[in-house]
């Protein structure tokens, strides 16, 4: 994902819609910046040109801008380009408007309707992934119902990470992370019948930053039907550090249900500043009709670490690297609840006035078959003196979206951007929004969090550590 700011409400969509992501990498960050450079939309204050910055050194600068989190480089050029989605939000004081579908054809969805759905390449196509998303986890769950005699409860997905973590341990001279052996630009692994495989394209180089995209594709060899909730990636340069470690939800704002015989491809992005490096990662997914005991019911698939490189038949040899240990937490976090997936990320953005300045940027996605509403919303930031402060709390969603409450519709996904502070260089901040969901003919409120995630004023700083389970233990 692209590094958070302070911006317009431009997507009401995730910013994986749009136009064809092929090209090479640095025409692509160039054209973004410009439409930043432009309006200020996009990547926030940080993206801005300086007066005298001659354009070769913006361009060079705006690479290591997003070098961190450029998971979502593609998706962030998609929404500098004319015609791109649109936010849809409140004109009348707190009221909320529903958001309008962007366009998805019957066509886009009958081409997407089918087993194999292949990479979606525009805005309208990614919503017809997104309506078959929902489509599919209706029928199923009205298929589970009808099977056990009445209404099926909804079935609860659990934390990300803790899904993650009952993984067997992956051993390092094994297939999934082929330490101490060369590796190629792809892989390919089964995990509980979920084939995922993998592969990397050189996209070229600019001031000093290598950029590659990734072809991901599942495929359902299992009995089970299956949806992909989270993703957990780890970037890794030449020498063996870790350069970025992301948490989010879905991918490319899809979260994909996959029935027996199912196929769904994405594509994404990554740079380093090596010209090689590796990746690999997990994905998280619910069981919605099969073997659904509470031991079972989620489970993580993973990806074998691949070669970044300029060759596509390169072989070469990349140091190892895991993720971080529980004692430190990543610029980006992911927490599923009742539902709700909510990803978070955070990024530097000066000083000023004595504390430290950040930008976060959260991606909502309903993973409910039916309309939500964001109606309230706080922010905690524990610094590293385990001091705990509660920052822009209030009604709507906060941020860019200021007191309005949000309406998200079935299946779909938005973004909001804000800042944050701290006292100190490093820290911790979570996100909590109030959220209305239905059932049946039934309203209530529940609570959505993004989960804590590190805050670095060094951009040279990939992780924080745990300040919050530092002072749970001094209390």
């Amino acid at each position: 994902m692209a590094g958070p700011s302070e911006q317009q409400p431009v997507s009401r969509r995730h910013p994986s819609a749009g136009a064809s992501v092929g090209g090479a990498i640095g025409t692509a960050l160039l054209v973004a910046a410009a439409a930043a450079a432009a309006g200020g939309l996009l990547l926030g204050t940080e993206a801005l040109p300086s007066w005298d910055e001659p354009l070769p050194s913006y361009g060079s600068r705006m690479l290591g801008h997003v070098a961190r989190t450029s998971e979502d480089l593609y998706v962030r050029f998609l929404l500098s380009l004319p015609g791109g989605p649109q936010a849809i939000v409140g004109k009348k004081g707190s009221e909320s408007v529903p958001g309008a579908a962007a366009g998805t054809s019957a066509a886009d969805e009958a081409t997407q309707d089918k087993l194999k759905q292949e990479v979606a390449r525009t805005s309208s196509e990614i919503d017809a992934q997104r309506q078959v998303s929902m489509k599919r986890y209706v029928e199923v769950r009205k298929e589970v119902a009808e099977a056990a005699g009445g209404e099926e409860p909804l079935v609860l997905p659990e934390h990300p990470d803790e899904v993650r973590m009952r993984m067997p341990p992956a051993r390092p001279d094994g297939p999934e992370m082929r330490c101490g052996e060369e590796i190629p630009p792809e892989s390919s692994l089964v995990t509980r019948g979920i084939e995922l495989r993998a592969r990397s394209v050189f996209q070229g180089n600019h001031g000093g930053q290598y950029g590659w995209k990734y072809i991901i594709t599942f495929k359902n060899l299992g009995t089970d039907t299956v949806q992909m909730l989270t993703r957990h990636w780890i970037f890794v340069d030449q020498h063996g550090t870790l350069t970025n470690e992301v948490k989010g939800p879905g991918a490319r704002g899809v979260t994909p249900v996959l029935p027996p015989g199912g196929e769904w491809s994405y594509e994404s992005g990554t740079s380093l500043s090596t010209p090689y490096g590796s990746m690999h990662g997990s994905f998280q997914f619910e069981v919605l009709k099969g073997d659904t005991s509470p031991e079972k019911r989620s489970f993580s698939a993973r990806v074998g670490r691949l070669l970044l490189s300029k060759k596509q038949k390169d072989r070469r040899l990349v140091p190892c690297q895991d993720e971080a240990s529980s004692e430190l937490l990543p610029q980006t976090s992911v927490l599923v609840t009742e539902r709700v997936i909510l990803g978070g990320q955070a990024d530097a953005s000066g000083k000023s006035k004595g504390r430290y300045n950040f930008g976060y940027d959260v991606q909502f996605n309903n993973a409910r078959d039916s309309e939500i509403e964001v109606v309230g919303h706080s922010w905690t930031v524990v610094d590293a003196e385990g001091t705990r402060e509660i920052l822009a709390e209030g009604p709507g969603v906060g941020g860019i979206f200021g007191s309005r409450p949000y309406r998200l519709p079935a299946g779909d996904a938005f973004r909001v951007q804000g800042k944050l502070w701290s006292a100190t260089k490093l820290a911790n901040a979570e996100g909590t929004y109030r959220i209305i969901v239905k059932e049946g003919g039934t309203f209530r409120e529940i609570e959505a969090r993004t989960d804590y995630m590190g805050l670095s004023a060094d951009k040279s700083v990939t992780h924080a550590p745990n300040f919050v389970a530092q002072s749970a233990e001094v209390l």
